[in-house]
C-alpha cells in the first residue's frame, strides 16, 4: 500500500511538472528607465599647489574648517599668503609645517559644499539614449524613502567611460562629495497599454492560448521595465493565456 501511494504521489508530481503556467496579458503603465551609479561631486574645487621647491611657513586653518572667500589659509616660506577663492571646507591638508615640498606637491584642498551636482557613470548604450533635460530619480541609501529629482544638464566622455551631469535643486540636508546614489533616467513612459512578463518571450516568440486554440507568434516589443514589456504585435487581448516557458 505504501510502494502504491509513493507511485501515485510520484505521478502527480511528474502531471504537475508538465502543466505549464499561463498568465494573462494586462493593460497599464510602463516606464523605461537606465540605471546608473552616481557620486556627489563639486563645482569648485581649489587644489593649492607649490609651484617651486618651498616650504610652508604657517597654517592658519585645519582640516574640516570652513571659510570665507579672501580669508587666509596658509603662508609660505617666502611670504607669499594664499587666501580662499571661495567659501568652502577645507577637506585636505596632507603636508606639514617646514616641510620640504617638490614643485607640483599638493599643499591644501578646498571644496565649495553648496555648488553640487551628480556625476553618472554609464555604459555605451544608456549613453546613447539619454540627452539633455531628461528626467532623473536619485537615491541615497540614507534617503530611501525620500524621492529626489534631478535632470540632465550634459553628458560627455571621460577616460573611456560616459558621464551624465545631473543637477539636483534640492538636495538632502547632510549630503556631501564622494558619497554615492542610485540614479534612474527616465526615457519614455506609455500608459494603457498591453504588458506580458518580459520572460514569457522566448527566442523572439511568444505561445499564448485564445478560444481554445494555442499559438506560436513572433513578438514585436516596445517599452520595458525590469519586469514586464509592451507588446505591439501580435495584437494580445486581455483574456488570452499567455504560457510561460
Amino acid at each position: 500500500m505504501i510502494k502504491i501511494n509513493t507511485l501515485l504521489f510520484a505521478l502527480i508530481i511528474v502531471i504537475s511538472s508538465c502543466q505549464k503556467k499561463t498568465i494573462q496579458p494586462k493593460l497599464g503603465e510602463i516606464v523605461e528607465a537606465i540605471y546608473g551609479l552616481g557620486t556627489v561631486e563639486s563645482e569648485s574645487v581649489f587644489i593649492a599647489k607649490s609651484a617651486i621647491s618651498t616650504s610652508v611657513k604657517e597654517f592658519y586653518v585645519r582640516e574640516g574648517n570652513d571659510v570665507v572667500k579672501g580669508q587666509k589659509l596658509f603662508k609660505l616660506d617666502e611670504g607669499a599668503i594664499i587666501s580662499a577663492p571661495f567659501d568652502g571646507r577645507i577637506t585636505e591638508i596632507p603636508v606639514s609645517v617646514k616641510e620640504n615640498l617638490f614643485p607640483q606637491s599638493i599643499i591644501l584642498t578646498l571644496i565649495n559644499l553648496k555648488q553640487l551636482f551628480l556625476s553618472v557613470t554609464l555604459e555605451q548604450q544608456g549613453a546613447m539614449r539619454i540627452k539633455k533635460n531628461i528626467k532623473a530619480e536619485i537615491s541615497f541609501e540614507f534617503f530611501r524613502n525620500a524621492k529626489i529629482l534631478g535632470t540632465v544638464e550634459t553628458i560627455y566622455p571621460q577616460k573611456n567611460a560616459f558621464i551624465a551631469k545631473v543637477k539636483i535643486e534640492n538636495w538632502p540636508e547632510g549630503v556631501l562629495p564622494g558619497m554615492t546614489a542610485d540614479v534612474a533616467f527616465e526615457i519614455d513612459r506609455k500608459k494603457e497599454v498591453v504588458l506580458i512578463p518580459a520572460n514569457s518571450i522566448s527566442n523572439g516568440n511568444i505561445i499564448f492560448k485564445r478560444d481554445g486554440n494555442k499559438k506560436k507568434l513572433p513578438v514585436k516589443i516596445g517599452l520595458m521595465d525590469a519586469e514586464y514589456v509592451e507588446v505591439i504585435e501580435p495584437k494580445l487581448l486581455t483574456s488570452d493565456e499567455i504560457v510561460l516557458p
